[in-house]
Formats: C-alpha cells, structure tokens, sequence
C-alpha cells in the first residue's frame, strides 16, 4: 500500500476500494454474466459512500468491458474478466446530456476564424466564413484525467455567444438552443480513426500519430448548424462507441 509524507500506509481512493469488491464479485460470478448490478442507490447504502464515489467506481468498471451502463436500465455485467476497453453507450439527447454532465471540461482557447477547407464542408461552413472555435479538454474522475480533446465550431450568427460558453460547460448545444430559440432537428455523428495532429497529442499526453478515434457531432436546426463538435479521443485501439437506437411503432 502507497505510504504518505508520515510513512503511514495511505488507503487508496474509496472509489477504488469499491471497484476492486464489485470487480471480484463479478469475477466470482455473484452478479452474472447478462444479469444487472444493485442501482446506484443501493450501491451508496451498502458502501456508505455518496452518488459520485459510486457513480466513478461503476465509470471505471464499463472502462474496463465489465458492464455496459444506459440511463434508465441500469448497470448490465457483460463479461467477469476486464476486456481493456473504454465504452460510451448512449441512444437518445438525454444520454448524452447525461454523458456531459458526468464529465468536467477544461477550456484551452476560444478563436474567431475560418475554418480550413478539410473541416468547412463537415460542418456547414461556407469559403471564408469566420467562426468562432472552442477548444477544451474533457476530463473524467476525482483525478480530472484527459480523456478528449474538444473542438467546437460555433457558426457566425451564434458567435457572440462563445464567451459564454468558454466559461462553462458542455453540453454547449443545450446552451445554444435555449439562447437562440432555434430547435435541433437533426444530430449527425461521424467516428474515424486518426493519427493525432501534433497540437492534439500534445495536450493528451500522446505521441504525435498515436491512433486516436475523431468524433464529429453536428447539430442542425432549421437554419443551419447549431454547433460541430470533434471529440479526439486517446486510446482508439482501446475505445468502443457504442449507439443503441429504440425503435417504436411498425414498419
């Protein structure tokens, strides 16, 4: 066990503790293979810990393959040895407002310009057009570890409003809709595996051409694009994105 300044054993992070007991649970098979994990809350009575500790030791173990999480369903144990995989699984706005909220965010730049003629066309940009550009990490955990960087395109009509969204937070598209009165009609996602430009390998603590997954979000309303948002995302070899669609009625 790690020792602190006294040379006292220092205990690790609760969080960690309860990863460790939910993990050799499952790899004992007292949650099975298919079956759901106790809810959120029941994990907080048994360990005596708050929401977020829980929530942290649950985010580690879909980071590992273990179980899969969707809002509304619970944690689903998918397999009981870890498969080295980061996992996002999401099918509607609201998951992915949820994913927003779960993790913190880092501003590095906001800059007015025209976007380069491989990223225009990909959001909506017309030749020459300036907008506005938000870069920031997304950070994740009590340790506020990088997990992606961000970059958002903002088109001109809304660019006043990027200030305002440097000093926050994502979802950056909620913020946008509310302040303009446009409704999102359409979100188009795109996912390529990249080698990292240097600027992004820098800031994730990469080596520039690590392969790295590019996620492009666009959200459109009836007058065009809202916000483009790509997400670089460290590890591509190590990372599934995972969208699940319900469908209703026939046809």
């Amino acid at each position: 066990m790690p020792e602190d300044d006294t040379g006292a054993p220092r205990r690790p992070p609760r969080y960690r503790e309860i990863l460790e007991i939910i993990r050799g649970r499952i790899r004992a098979g007292a949650y099975p293979v298919g079956g759901n994990l106790p809810s959120e809350a029941e994990f907080c009575a048994e360990f005596g810990s708050s929401r977020f500790t829980v929530r942290e030791a649950l985010r580690r173990l879909q980071a590992e393959g273990l179980v899969s999480r969707q809002q509304g369903a619970g944690s689903r144990v998918l397999r009981r040895t870890p498969a080295g995989r980061y996992v996002q699984a999401y099918g509607s706005l609201t998951e992915l407002l949820q994913l927003a909220r779960d993790t913190g965010f880092r501003r590095i730049s906001l800059r007015h310009l025209a976007p380069p003629p491989d990223i225009a066309p990909r959001i909506g940009a017309a030749p020459g057009e300036c907008w506005a550009r938000l870069r920031g990490l997304r950070l994740e955990g009590p340790e506020a570890r990088p997990v992606a960087l961000v970059e958002s395109w903002i088109p001109p009509r809304l660019a006043h409003l990027a200030p305002r969204l440097a000093r926050g937070r994502p979802p950056f598209y909620r913020v946008l809709e509310e302040e303009s009165g446009e409704v999102i009609t359409d979100v188009v996602q795109e996912t390529e595996a990249l080698a990292m430009p240097g600027h992004v390998a820098a800031v994730l603590g990469a080596a520039a051409g690590a392969v790295a997954l590019r996620l492009l979000r666009r959200y459109t309303t009836g007058r065009g694009t809202l916000i483009a948002s790509f997400n670089w995302h460290h590890g591509g070899d190590r990372f599934i994105h995972r969208t699940h669609l319900r469908l209703t009625g026939g046809g």
